[in-house]
């Protein structure tokens, strides 16, 4: 294998831009007498990912002369047809890649490559000084947005929605709620598999190698999350030998993160160590005022919250490849997140001819959790790059703790205790199999079930006695078992060398009981849904690509939204589910066009969608004086909307990333005389500027903005703030030094007013998120992490009102 210098890549890719650009309906040049073609595929060295539009030229062995070329589609591959028999020089380029080349030889048949062509990254050395290609903080592909969490300074926080909050498509609120294109109904996946684990923020970012935002899934995932899936990565070494890296990031003030990430490769093993970290100690300051529509009176509120998080995570994988192909890997993971909440509520209650009445309240809540994970994974190579069998076996389950005391006027007089133990078990089998010429298929068998055993008892003292009586009222008890078996095929090919295609079919059938003891009642449900997928893709030419997708996702109800346990938040605002929920369906369509040039990379998509029984939060009033805080069924909501995300390299110093993100929502449906309907036009932006003084220092400002956004009974005030961070390596880039700075103008809070039939509200909460921190880490022997591959919301972490009971 020979690579090309500089000068001649240019010339090359000079001549294959020229040749597309001048004869656009046929890509192949040359001698075209012969019935023979070479077939093959190119991916990344390092991640062996296929490189998509990466250019494939073949050259004749004896005079250099150019015969014929091609760029390859989504999946990499590439055909080149009509050639005639010889000795060739095929050579292959990307952009940031080194290009490669070999020689080929066309006999009497054609020519199918058995090796996939490895493009490794661009590399120079020039004295003490080297240059080299490093992946990109993010990625942004038809089917999804891929984010290097190493690359990301936000990281340095510890927190996984610090990471996500930059993307214009995401919206986080002051409480680390998020939202994609406005839905809160996310699918989330740890290494691809489900998880129980109750929030994204319980796992250390420096343990979590990238993070994948998929809003375009096809039919082999999970049709799971309406607002799309979420797919967290953790760090695992690609290279060989032994190696590993040292994370510690402290914030000022009570912050803490980090962990150490351990991998040993050698002969057939490949075994990874990571254990991760964080520490927080956060104050929440919120305000409240409410009036109830049939009440002379009203209520104001100023609640005061600290909350402890201690989240410790450690993880161990092993794989094996016993031979070319085969390989068997085991993953285990323990995690351990808590939350202790100390909560302090000075209120008064105002009523036009009585005298102002004044109360105090304090809420002291702990949600304690123990995750265990672990998966088992065998995949057998059948034909190199044209056939494969994998198997996949996941367990998830999670034990949760919420004991928790409620002091009046200093004085303890009500207390609960409960929990539950949520489980996921899935078995997966997949295939794939190239058949005669380019075309791929696809087929697979899923089995999932999930079941949770919850009990929640609330106890009131008998003030005269000084012995705790059971409340029936409040205490609940509920079993839950859910069983989704599912099966897709799905056939991809391309046409005409430029037009790439992709359709096939998911069908998921779904049966679930849920059993409420202290009522003896049953609910039984099943459901049979298909899930259709068309992605249809043209090549323009090297620099432009056109993409068409059509999908249908679901959202089954998440154990907070079922769980009919009442959370008293205070003496007049409580919280339930509702476990007569029913699934949302969503069906969508996009429309997406990339432009890439050496200085600029635009990004653009156009979608609409339709949700039936679509699952939104209201307010009630259960009697004179309450207000309970529940989960619903509306009848349809439509939306369209656009995203846009843009990369100009203006100076070899200076690079901007702008993005945009806008979408129109409108709703239909009631709820005990509750209007769900909603006609809101929202839109959120970004820019970071990314500036590089030098080959070792970085400097990244951020400014983000969340316009306000109509719900259903509420209306939501705009988010808005920056960031900025500086890094700078040492040691040969051992070691990485950064600081930064989180919300630097202290404007992130949430602020949400209602005003309806019912009652008004204004609740206004702000984080202390203005935070200074210092990141620090160091690798030996070259760590670079690979590029391998619903949950329940956090139960105190569902409601639009924010009081900081997190």
């Amino acid at each position: 294998m020979i690579v090309l210098n500089c000068e001649h890549r240019f010339i090359t890719l000079s001549v294959i831009v020229l040749l597309l650009l001048t004869c656009p309906g046929n890509l192949a040049f040359g001698q075209n007498s012969g019935n023979c073609s070479i077939t093959g595929i190119v991916v990344d060295s390092i991640g062996q990912e296929p490189v998509d539009m990466a250019s494939v030229a073949l050259y004749r062995l004896s005079d250099n002369s150019l015969v014929a070329g091609t760029i390859t589609d989504a999946t990499g591959k590439f055909s080149i047809n009509n050639l005639p028999g010889g000795k060739f020089i095929l050579r292959s380029s990307f952009v940031g890649y080194k290009t490669q080349q070999m020689i080929v030889e066309i006999l009497s048949s054609s020519v199918i490559l058995s090796n996939p062509i490895l493009l490794n990254r661009s590399s120079q050395k020039l004295h003490e000084v080297q240059i080299t290609g490093k992946q990109s903080e993010k990625l942004v592909t038809i089917e999804k947005t891929k984010i290097n969490v190493a690359q990301n300074m936000s990281a340095v926080s510890g927190t996984l929605t610090e990471v996500l909050k930059s993307l214009p498509s995401v919206t986080i609120d002051a409480e680390n709620n998020m939202y994609l294109r406005g839905s809160s109904n996310i699918l989330i996946l740890v290494d691809g598999r489900p998880t129980t684990m109750g929030s994204i923020n319980s796992i250390p970012a420096s343990g979590i190698e990238s993070v994948e935002i998929i809003t375009n899934p096809d039919a082999k995932y999970d049709a799971e999350g309406t607002g799309g899936i979420i797919n967290i990565v953790l760090k695992k070494q690609g290279t060989a030998g032994t190696s590993g890296m040292v994370t510690l990031n402290f914030g000022v003030y009570h912050r803490l993160n980090g962990g150490v990430n351990f991998n040993m490769r050698r002969g057939i093993w490949d075994i990874s160590f990571n254990f991760n970290e964080k520490y927080e100690k956060t104050d929440i300051n919120s305000n409240l005022t409410r009036q109830l529509s049939s009440q002379s009176f009203w209520i104001e509120q100023a609640i005061h919250s600290i909350q402890t998080s201690p989240s410790h995570v450690g993880s161990i994988s092993i794989s094996a490849s016993p031979s070319e192909t085969s390989h068997y890997s085991f993953g285990l993971k323990v995690m351990v997140p808590s939350v202790s909440n100390v909560q302090t509520i000075y209120g008064s209650l105002i009523q036009d001819s009585l005298p102002e009445v004044d109360f105090n309240r304090r809420n002291e809540i702990t949600f304690s959790r123990k995750v265990i994970e672990n998966s088992l994974s065998y995949r057998k190579i059948l034909q190199k790059n044209r056939q494969e069998i994998s198997c996949d076996v996941a367990f998830s389950r999670m034990q949760g703790s919420r004991p928790a005391e409620y002091y009046l006027e200093n004085r303890l007089l009500q207390k609960s205790a409960g929990g539950g133990a949520p489980t996921n078990i899935t078995a997966q089998l997949d295939h794939f199999k190239f058949l005669t010429g380019s075309g791929r298929i696809e087929t697979g068998i899923r089995a999932f079930s999930r079941w949770n055993s919850f009990d929640y008892a609330f106890y009131d003292l008998d003030t005269l006695t000084g012995t705790w009586m059971p409340n029936p009222r409040f205490s609940n008890d509920l079993e839950h078992k859910e069983f989704i078996y599912s099966g897709y095929v799905m056939y991809s090919d391309s046409l005409f060398k430029k037009l790439h295609y992709k359709v096939g079919v998911r069908l998921e059938y779904n049966t679930s009981e849920l059993i409420q003891k202290s009522i003896s009642e049953t609910i039984n449900s099943d459901y049979l849904f298909p899930f259709p997928y068309l992605l249809i893709k043209h090549s323009i030419n090297k620099n432009q690509s056109i993409a068409f997708s059509i999908n249908r996702r679901i959202s089954r109800p998440t154990y907070p939204q079922l769980n009919p346990f009442i959370n008293v938040i205070d003496q007049m605002t409580y919280e339930t589910g509702n476990k007569n929920l029913v699934p949302e369906i969503a069906d969508k369509a996009e429309f997406s066009h990339t432009w890439l040039r050496p200085k600029v990379q635009f990004r653009s998509t156009v979608y609409i969608s339709t949700l039936t029984n679509f699952i939104t939060q209201v307010t009630t009033l259960s009697s004179p004086g309450e207000l309970f805080i529940t989960y619903v069924n509306g009848s349809r909501m439509n939306k369209a909307g656009a995203d846009v995300d843009a990369v100009v390299k203006i100076s070899k110093v200076i690079s901007l990333n702008p993005g945009f993100s806008v979408f129109y929502t409108n709703s239909q449906g009631a709820y005990n005389g509750i209007d769900l309907g909603v006609s809101n036009l929202a839109w959120s932006g970004s820019v970071k500027a990314t500036i590089k003084p030098d080959l070792k220092t970085d400097i990244q400002v951020i400014i983000n903005y969340n316009s306000p956004v109509a719900l259903p009974q509420f209306n939501l005030r705009e988010i808005y703030f920056a960031d900025v961070a500086v890094k700078r390596s040492y040691l040969k880039d051992r070691l990485m030094i950064s600081l930064t700075l989180t919300d630097l103008f202290n404007t992130r809070r949430w602020i949400i007013q209602s005003e309806n039939a019912l009652f008004k509200l204004e609740n206004s909460s702000k984080t202390d998120t203005r935070i200074l921190w210092l990141g620090l880490t160091y690798n030996f022997n070259s760590f670079k992490p690979s590029n391998s591959q619903k949950a329940d919301a956090d139960e105190s972490n569902n409601g639009l009102i924010k009081l900081g009971n997190n």
